[in-house]
């Protein structure tokens, strides 16, 4: 086993798990800038989270929501597990309230939108606390009012399909299903089909991983 890693003295000791390179490396030097912290640990997979934690010591673990490998959420416990003591902030690239409530319930002290200021990141490294969590404002979700037939086309718009695909699999004309499309695109302020399935997918109305 390698030999624990520790901050100096007074300083806190981070661990930075997020698939994004340049993210990882901008926040690592924004820890690294302020004199009570240090990135300790840089990882880029759940795999990888996990055998760095139980050889780095660490008094926060910032963890990206979406991971390869499986969701950030899975490590929550985990970490905490190797180091008790420790705390962990939660960033996603699509905060929501659903998201928000279940990284607090895994023991996460912070729920941030990975969009953030590097500053409002740091400071909640410092201060978020269980008696004390920080939750990003969230995005109120759209008053869309979809019909289950749009719900379902929509979600078909998420998993690839063109306007005729989506006929053939719903059995409607392709004059109906495009003006479901166009219902869509206006009841989620949307001037693209792409922008229509990115803004579902932040308010939960669509499953982007689903086969």
């Amino acid at each position: 086993m390698l030999p624990e890693l520790a901050a100096p003295s007074g300083c806190l000791s981070v661990l930075v798990v997020d698939d994004h390179a340049v993210f990882a490396e901008a926040l690592g030097l924004a820890l690294d800038a302020d004199p009570g912290l240090r990135c300790a640990a840089v990882a880029h997979t759940v795999d990888d989270a996990l055998r760095l934690a139980r050889d780095t010591v660490f008094d926060v673990a910032v963890v990206d929501h979406h991971l390869p490998g499986g969701s950030g959420l899975r490590l929550v416990e985990p970490l905490l597990a190797l180091r008790p003591a420790a705390r962990v902030v939660m960033l996603t690239a699509y905060p929501r309230p659903d998201l928000a409530a279940d990284a607090l319930a895994a023991g996460a002290v912070a729920f941030l939108a990975k969009e953030s200021a590097l500053a409002e990141i740091v400071a909640a490294v410092r201060t978020a606390t269980r008696e004390h969590p920080v939750v990003a404002a969230l995005p109120e979700p759209p008053a869309h009012g979809l019909t289950p037939r749009e719900r379902e086309v929509l979600q078909l718009l998420a998993e690839g399909r063109d306007a005729r695909g989506i006929a053939r699999s719903c059995g409607l004309s392709i004059h109906t299903v495009r003006d479901h499309i166009k219902a869509l695109l206006a009841k989620l302020r949307a001037r693209t089909q792409l922008e229509a399935v990115v803004t579902a997918a932040r308010h939960g109305l669509v499953q982007l991983d689903r086969p």
